[in-house]
């Protein structure tokens, strides 16, 4: 039997900081691709407020930032994803987690996107939140660690 795999690219913003780890978060989405039995390339990109509010409203018409937007591709390239690391900050804190974690969140609600997930009936939200919340606990438990890299780690730990 051949496994099936996914390509990850993530990029970040230039200046932006190492706000999650790349290479935990790359391998969230391949598990998150292996349990739902799909493969290809997908790119992420981790970018600012102004950023995303620009592709917001070129692509969807609504000035504005927003957390997550998710472009198809064709496949094998299932497309892209961009979440924005300030509105992720600003979630982290109203769900007491890490800025990482929320980034890994919006991250894998963009590739659900990306695979066929919609959210634009109550019933299709509830159910990919559901699974968007099965797929991230199952990855954690599987992987535990922290979101933050472990320079961050290092960092904040060592002060004080």
């Amino acid at each position: 039997m051949t496994r099936k795999s996914l390509r990850v690219g993530i990029r970040r913003s230039e200046g932006l900081g190492r706000l999650v780890s790349v290479r935990r978060l790359a391998r969230l989405l391949r598990a998150a691709a292996e349990r739902e039995g799909v493969s290809g390339e997908v790119g992420v990109w981790i970018c600012r407020d102004d950023e995303i509010a620009e592709l917001h409203e070129r692509f969807q018409g609504v000035p504005g930032p927003t957390d997550v937007l998710s472009f198809p591709g064709d496949p094998p390239y299932l497309g892209d994803i961009a979440v924005s690391a300030d509105t992720a900050a600003l979630q982290a804190t109203e769900m007491g987690h890490s800025v990482g974690r929320e980034i890994a969140f919006l991250v894998l609600h963009g590739f659900l996107h990306l695979i066929g997930y919609d959210d634009l009936s109550e019933l299709d939200r509830s159910r990919m939140l559901k699974r968007q919340e099965e797929l991230l606990r199952a990855f954690e438990e599987e992987e535990p660690g922290s979101w933050e890299p472990a320079s961050r780690q290092r960092r904040s730990y060592g002060e004080g």
